[in-house]
């Protein structure tokens, strides 16, 4: 009775009562004083708590992106050719599954790129390739030559004794200081011309169209497509001289992991590239 006047006191008083954990304190005293060399036994989680942990484990190694591997080999790419830079990246990855490919609008990236983070192989013309030092692994042709005609175009009429004194423009195959000579070589000309370098073909016809040159290289592939953008009159030279090498490709490393996807490249994407098949 005294006890329970207790209880009630302590109630009405607003004190805790002492709740299940408390009264169970004592219980796990009196079993470590009883069997001093065993441990105390843990407090059990509830086992609705255990199952939910459990469930969301399962859940989350469902929804767990698998892990792959990454890529096998890089693949560097600058090319003379129409299709934007992600357009022409985008086919040729598709085409070579597992390898990592980077297509570079610009010359000047292309190198940088090429010095910092060297990648197993890098394609581009034989120019661009001379101009580092590197010699072609696997060789482009087209119809069997390794060489592309490049075109002289102009809306104003051309002979070859003014040639050394016009204004050019030609997608950049060469670092800047050492265009206008590769353009005298193409010209057949000894005197260095003014040049001005772009990094798209569409480019060239902006420059006729604004007289920021008098004559434009141009290669013969584009010919069909450069004229129907256009409602301009052109004058057109071919020069046995206006000759460069097609796109090739050089190993950096081990040529083991790329050099079969390339070869095996669908004739769409080597018809991109300028080239019909390596060698």
């Amino acid at each position: 009775m005294l006890r329970n006047n207790h209880l009630a006191a302590a109630a009405r008083s607003g004190a805790p009562r002492p709740d299940s954990s408390t009264r169970a304190a004592p219980v796990r005293l009196e079993e470590a004083r009883r069997w001093p060399g065993q441990p105390l036994r843990p407090a059990r989680a509830p086992a609705a708590l255990v199952a939910a942990a459990l469930l969301l484990g399962c859940c989350l190694l469902l929804i767990s992106p698998p892990t792959t591997a990454g890529p096998q080999a890089t693949l560097y790419v600058y090319a003379v050719t129409p299709l934007r830079a992600r357009a022409l990246e985008q086919k040729i990855e598709e085409s070579m599954p597992g390898v990592d490919v980077t297509v570079f609008g610009k010359l000047s990236d292309f190198k940088t790129a090429l010095e910092a983070s060297p990648p197993n192989a890098a394609l581009s013309p034989t120019p661009v390739l001379a101009s580092l030092n590197r010699a072609p692994d696997l060789q482009g042709v087209r119809a069997g030559s390794d060489v592309e005609q490049y075109l002289l175009v102009s809306t104003r009429s051309l002979t070859k004794d003014m040639l050394a004194s016009l204004r050019y423009g030609m997608v950049d195959l060469v670092e800047r200081r050492a265009l206008p000579k590769f353009v005298a070589g193409l010209l057949g000309v000894s005197a260095t011309p003014d040049v001005q370098r772009v990094t798209k073909v569409e480019d060239l016809l902006q420059l006729l169209q604004f007289q920021t040159a008098d004559a434009v290289l141009l290669p013969e592939r584009f010919r069909s497509d450069f004229e129907s953008k256009s409602k301009m009159s052109f004058t057109i030279l071919s020069l046995p001289t206006a000759r460069v090498g097609h796109v090739a490709v050089t190993f950096l490393s081990d040529r083991q992991p790329l050099e079969n996807a390339i070869r095996k490249l669908p004739k769409a994407v080597l018809a991109d590239l300028g080239v019909d098949e390596w060698k």
